[in-house]
This record gives C-alpha cells, sequence and structure tokens, in this order.
C-alpha cells in the first residue's frame, strides 16, 4: 500500500509539474503578443485591460506564496480531491466571477516588460514551493469560502486554472484588437 501511494504522489507531482511549466509558459507568451500600446487598451468600461490581467494574475499567485509557504497538517482525505471542482469552476469560461479587493489590479498604465517580470517573480516563487513543500498536506493558513480547506497541490492547481482562465481572456482580447 505505501508503494501505491508513492506512486500516487509521484504521478500527482509529475501531472501538478506539467500543468503548471506549461501553464507558466503560456501566460508568459500571451502577455508578449501585445505591444506597450494594446497592454493598456480596454475593450468595454467594465473590463480589464491585458496589462490589468497580468497584474491580477501576479498579483494572485504571489498572495498565495505564504499561504504556501505557511503551516500545514496531515490530510485525511485524499489530497487531489478538490482539483476537479476547482478546475470544473476557473475553466468554466462563461463564468463570471468578482476578484477579491485584494488582487484587483491597478488603473495603470502598465509597461509590458515589468509585468513579464513581476509575472517571472510569481512563477519561479511557486515552482520553489512545488520543489520544496509537502503538497499533500493542508494548508492552515487560509480557508477559502466554497472550497473549504485546501491541500497545497489544489492550491498550485487552483493558481494554474485560475490563470488559465485568464490566458483565455487574454487570448480574447488579443483577437479582438
Amino acid at each position: 500500500m505505501e508503494n501505491q501511494t508513492t506512486n500516487h504522489q509521484t504521478d500527482a507531482l509529475i501531472n501538478l509539474l506539467a500543468v503548471f511549466e506549461d501553464t507558466a509558459s503560456n501566460m508568459l507568451s500571451t502577455v508578449a503578443l501585445f505591444n506597450e500600446q494594446q497592454i493598456n487598451i480596454t475593450l468595454s468600461p467594465d473590463s480589464w485591460t491585458a496589462g490589468q490581467i497580468a497584474e491580477h494574475v501576479f498579483k494572485s499567485a504571489s498572495q498565495l506564496i505564504p499561504v504556501l509557504n505557511g503551516a500545514g497538517k496531515p490530510a485525511e482525505r485524499d489530497p487531489d480531491e478538490k482539483v476537479k471542482m476547482i478546475k470544473d469552476l476557473f475553466l468554466d469560461f462563461e463564468a463570471k466571477f468578482k476578484s477579491a479587493p485584494g488582487i484587483w489590479p491597478s488603473d495603470g498604465p502598465h509597461q509590458k516588460a515589468g509585468l513579464i517580470d513581476l509575472l517571472q517573480t510569481a512563477i519561479s516563487q511557486v515552482r520553489e514551493v512545488i520543489n520544496s513543500k509537502d503538497l499533500y498536506a493542508i494548508s492552515t493558513e487560509l480557508v477559502v469560502p466554497f472550497f473549504g480547506e485546501l491541500t497545497r497541490l489544489e492550491w498550485l492547481y487552483l493558481i494554474c486554472y485560475h490563470t488559465q482562465k485568464h490566458i483565455h481572456q487574454l487570448k480574447n482580447i488579443r483577437q479582438a484588437l
């Protein structure tokens, strides 16, 4: 049984790393498609610019680093039990959510190179968590309404799927420009 658990955890880590690296690469390459003017164009009064979306993704990931590095406790359940629910919620591209005020972007203007630097910093910090923390422990630093307690693994998938939702938005903005 111990060997099966170890294999499951190894597979979970390999899968997470693949999703994370693909998402990180896709986010950086999508932001890179915008020029300095386009990064600050809003398509409608109630929408964010590409620069604001990139800043929001950075803020969101960065604010979770202390949560991921904080205290944890053993999970008394499958550590990836909530991944599908998180994925289904965030990758429903028709669903609209209100962002938490603490991760709202500034009005700008935004500079593409600065945004890419910020995103690369967040990517490095998340990668460090993946490579150094017990991903199967419940993070006790933050409990999210609707999801409840999450393992670090689930938090990391939340970061990935949240970012993927915004990559989708960025691609739509880019196409509309």
